[in-house]
């Protein structure tokens, strides 16, 4: 059981304060998991975090997807681990890179000053967060915090700065809180292997 931040009571406050907090997002993205968490029956349900937990979702609770708005950003984020932690086998995987189309329509835009304000943190501290510490002591980090407070207020996702590539965006998923008028879309479908032809997220 992960023990709650101190601060989650406050962020959900805001966001139950600040309607004007949530937005909407579009543009393309660029996302690389594993083909079994990309293939039938998973299709971008983000079931990979629920089993391990996230920057921006809380282990056993938020099913999440991930994506960033450019390839060095991806690139960065996919690399981290092994760089940091040393190469594991998992790192040597077949991984898949799919770009897809995204048009979000209840979104906590997280890179806006205005935003960090409201919940009263800083770019800084998001960027500093150590999610995997926090989470192997049993404690909900800080982002994990502010995310499920915006989960329970139903978000569909979020805008966020990446922690792994300077300037970079990556964008959060809820798919259990899609709202009607969302579009996720894959890019040049054709190009993926026979076998996910059709792939309906």
């Amino acid at each position: 059981m992960i023990k709650a931040h101190p601060d989650f009571d406050w962020y959900f406050e805001v966001f139950k304060n600040n309607p004007a907090l949530f937005t909407t997002w579009h543009g393309n993205v660029l996302r690389q998991s594993p083909p079994r968490w990309l293939s039938s029956p998973f299709r971008f349900t983000g079931v990979g975090s629920v089993l391990v937990g996230a920057r921006w979702s809380v282990i056993e609770l938020m099913p999440t997807v991930y994506a960033s708005t450019d390839p060095d950003t991806l690139n960065a984020e996919a690399y981290h681990k092994g760089r940091r932690y040393g190469w594991t086998q998992a790192d040597f995987n077949a991984q898949l890179k799919i770009g897809m189309h995204w048009e979000l329509q209840r979104v906590v835009d997280l890179t806006l000053p205005r935003t960090l304000r409201a919940l009263r943190v800083s770019r800084r501290d998001i960027l500093s967060c150590d999610w995997v510490a926090e989470q192997s002591s049993g404690r909900e980090a800080l982002t994990q915090a502010i995310a499920r407070a915006a989960f329970e207020h139903l978000a569909e996702g979020l805008v966020v700065p990446s922690a792994r590539h300077r300037g970079g965006i990556n964008v959060v998923y809820y798919p259990t809180h899609r709202q009607p008028g969302t579009i996720i879309d894959v890019l040049n479908q054709t190009a993926l292997p026979p076998d996910m032809h059709g792939l309906d997220p």
